[in-house]
This record gives C-alpha cells, sequence and structure tokens, in this order.
C-alpha cells in the first residue's frame, strides 16, 4: 500500500508540476516573443524612419546607402507611377509581398500623394499585410527627390519572426519536459521520504495486530474450556442456551483471530515457498475441499480443467489454495440457487483462475472497494469479518498477480486470478501489501 500510495501522490505531484511549468512556459514564451517582436518593429520604425529623413534631405538615390538596409532584413522598392524604378531585393518574397501589399492599394495613398504634392507635406505611413500565412510589416512615404516625386516602399522580412517564434517553442518544449522529467525523479525519491513515517506507522499496525492476536488466542482458550467444563445435563434450557451462544460467539473472535493472524503472516512472507506446482492440483484440491458444503446448500459444484495439462508454474501452493478457497468460500456464502464454478487456463501466456458464481452479484458501487479490509457488504456479518477477500489480495500481490472482479452472465460474479508464468526472482525481501 505504501507502494501505491508513493506512485499515486508522485503522479499527483508531477500533474501538479507539469501544470504549473507548462502555464509558465507559455506565459513566459508569450512574453519573449512579445518582447522580441515589439522591439524588432521599434528597430524597423526607426530605420524606417531614418531612412525617409534622409531621402527627403537628398536629391539623389544612393543605391549603396539602399543596400545597407539589406543587412536590416528590410526591402525597399522605389516607385514611380505605379511602376518600381529601384528594388533592393532582401529577401525572396519580396517581389511577391510588393504586389499584395502596393502602397497604391492602400486607402490612403492617393489622399497622401496629393498632399504632399499641393501642400509639400510629407506623410508616412505603417500597415500590416498578411501573406502567406505571415504578417508582414509595410510602410510608405511619398517624397519630393530632385523634383520628381518617389514612393517609397518598405517590407520587413517578418518570416525571421516566425522562425524565432518556431525556434523559442522548441527550445521552450525541450527545456519544460527534461525541467518535468528531473522534477517527477526528485519527487519520486522526496515521497519515499516522506512516506517513511507512515510506512513505519504501517508496520507498527502490522505488529500490533499480530502480536495482540496471539496474545488473544491464549484467554480465548481458557474460556471456552471453561465453557465446556460448564455444559452438562443438570443445565435447565435457559443456561445451555446461555452456554451455546457464549460458545458460538468464542469461536467467531476465534476464527477473526486467526484471520488477522494469516494476513499479518501474509504481509511479513516472502517467496521461499514458491516452487514448480501443477496449477490444475489448486483446484482439484478446493473441489474436494468444498464439495460437501455445495452438497449441503444444494448448489452445483462445477469444474473446467484444460484437455492438456499446462505447464508447471512457479507459486506458493498453499497460499494459492486459500486464495482460491477464499474465493470459493464467499462464492458458496452467497450463492443460494444455482451453481460455482471453478477454472483454470492460459491466456497470452498468463495463468488465469476463475471463481463464478450465480449469486446476486455485486454493485458498482461496491466492487472498488470489496478487497478493503473488514468491508463485508456482500456477506453475513454474523458469519464474514471482511478480511477474507483482503487476505486474497494480499496473496494475490505476494504473487505480483492481479485479483479482478466482474459481472457473470446473467447474474451473479466472477472473480478472476491472472499473473504472468515468469516472476521476478526472490529478493529475501517481502514486498509491500495493500
Amino acid at each position: 500500500m505504501i507502494e501505491q500510495l508513493r506512485k499515486k501522490l508522485t503522479v499527483f505531484l508531477s500533474s501538479v508540476i507539469t501544470m504549473i511549468l507548462a502555464t509558465m512556459s507559455i506565459l513566459l514564451f508569450y512574453a519573449v516573443v512579445q518582447e522580441y517582436s515589439n522591439s524588432t518593429y521599434a528597430s524597423y520604425s526607426k530605420d524606417t524612419n531614418l531612412l525617409y529623413s534622409y531621402l527627403n534631405q537628398t536629391n539623389i538615390i544612393d543605391m549603396n546607402i539602399l543596400n545597407e538596409y539589406n543587412t536590416k532584413n528590410l526591402n525597399i522598392d522605389i516607385l514611380r507611377n505605379d511602376k518600381k524604378v529601384l528594388s533592393t531585393e532582401a529577401f525572396k518574397e519580396s517581389k511577391a509581398i510588393l504586389q499584395s501589399a502596393s502602397p497604391y492599394m492602400q486607402s490612403e495613398y492617393w489622399d497622401d500623394y496629393y498632399s504632399t504634392i499641393n501642400k509639400g507635406d510629407s506623410h508616412r505611413r505603417f500597415y500590416t499585410v498578411r501573406y502567406d500565412h505571415t504578417d508582414y510589416w509595410n510602410s510608405y512615404s511619398i517624397i519630393n527627390i530632385g523634383g520628381t516625386y518617389y514612393t517609397i516602399h518598405t517590407v520587413y522580412n517578418n518570416a525571421l519572426i516566425s522562425a524565432y517564434k518556431i525556434k523559442m517553442s522548441i527550445l521552450f518544449l525541450i527545456v519544460t519536459v527534461i525541467a518535468i522529467i528531473l522534477l517527477s525523479i526528485v519527487s519520486y525519491f522526496f515521497m519515499k521520504k516522506i512516506l517513511i513515517p507512515v510506512n513505519e506507522a504501517y508496520q507498527k499496525q502490522d505488529l500490533f495486530i499480530a502480536v495482540a492476536s496471539h496474545e488473544l488466542k491464549t484467554p480465548l482458550a481458557i474460556i471456552k474450556s471453561c465453557l465446556n467444563g460448564l455444559s452438562g445435563n443438570h443445565l435447565s434450557p435457559a443456561d445451555k442456551d446461555y452456554l451455546s451462544t457464549a460458545d458460538r460467539e468464542c469461536n467467531r473472535i476465534t476464527d477473526m483471530i486467526n484471520n488477522l493472524l494469516t494476513f499479518a503472516d501474509i504481509k511479513k512472507s516472502g517467496r521461499e515457498n514458491f516452487k514448480d506446482t501443477q496449477p490444475e492440483d489448486i483446484i482439484i484440491e478446493c473441489y474436494d475441499r468444498f464439495e460437501p458444503v455445495a452438497i449441503q446448500k444444494n448448489l452445483d459444484l462445477i469444474v473446467s480443467l484444460p484437455d492438456d495439462p499446462l505447464p508447471l508454474c512457479c507459486m506458493d501452493k498453499d497460499r494459492i489454495l486459500q486464495c482460491i478457497s477464499i474465493l470459493v468460500d464467499n462464492a458458496i456464502s452467497c450463492t443460494t440457487n444455482g451453481h460455482v464454478s471453478l477454472s483454470v487456463s492460459t491466456q497470452n501466456k498468463r495463468l488465469c483462475y476463475t471463481v463464478a458464481d450465480t449469486g446476486p452479484g455485486i454493485s458498482d458501487e461496491d466492487k472498488p472497494h470489496i478487497f478493503e479490509t473488514f468491508y463485508s457488504k456482500r456477506n453475513n456479518h454474523k458469519t464474514h469479518f471482511g478480511l477474507g477477500l483482503s487476505i486474497a489480495k494480499s496473496i494475490a500481490d505476494l504473487h505480483s498477480a492481479e485479483l479482478t472482479v466482474s459481472d457473470n452472465s446473467p447474474q451473479g460474479s466472477v472473480f478472476s486470478l491472472t499473473w504472468n508464468y515468469s516472476l521476478p526472482p526472490y529478493t529475501g525481501k517481502p514486498p509491500l501489501l495493500p
């Protein structure tokens, strides 16, 4: 249970870390890209304004000056009467962008043009045009150079910003994933430290159960001996009823103590008793044990064995027999009409024991809890204490097996015990059990 709790807490903490880091990364990525875009646009506006100021003060177009803007990823087109006079052709998309983002296509261009000619005002317009899924920054200015009016059209190579976004997104993704993995690993080992007191508390609880159960056996044996000594023919019917009730309750407490001792013993046991066993032997012995009980309740106990012998499986035979016996005992207790069936088979190199009954079945609400300790809604509280299925689950965990329950058709329940034929090597340490 501690290991399961550790994994769940690690998954939870890792999920929280993932959400926090992902959110922080997205916000930081957006801030970095936005800052880069804003600073780039400010630089573009500054360079463009300097260019327009220079051209306003000169009488000739110096191509060498214009070519210097190529290093700034800025394309410059000199237009006159809707015709291109000069172009720096700074990047390959500039020609296509000029066609789709021509200043002559802008709604305010002709107002600016006639205002410049008639009043001598200088107009500079900045606008954005989308081309091939990228927003390109554009600007134009109408300038008198040597007595001739030219339209200066500039385009910034915004594809560089798109490439920067892609590069930064990959970088942020890699850094975030690495950070999440590292923090998840740290969380796993951190949880191990955190759960040390919880693990110690569970160990003390198991020790208390084992010690208390052993200590209770002696006074119970004495009480039962005294009750046997008081029985006789001289007792009245009322006295006999009292003694019978006391003796029955002593037997119930004895059964519960034996179950607690079994539960504690399984938790601290290892795999030193694992041996190669014929899987069918478990079913046969279980059938011999419960056939009289089934006949007494007028139930059919059906056994299904494979036609060919199954391969030997490494297991603790006594524990597996105990596990299947618990499942059969529960099935018989809960079934009043019909049958209880036992079977063993192999499915995808996995050994599978099944115990099916035609009882009332188990509700979906109870299914997640039936393997919990002292959970006994399915059975009569007078004869069952909610330890049987918990013990069966502990035996399954000891074998690294999976114990599940499902609905039987048309009614009833099916319990399945499934595990791989190949078990991990015995390390001498008992596994962590719920």
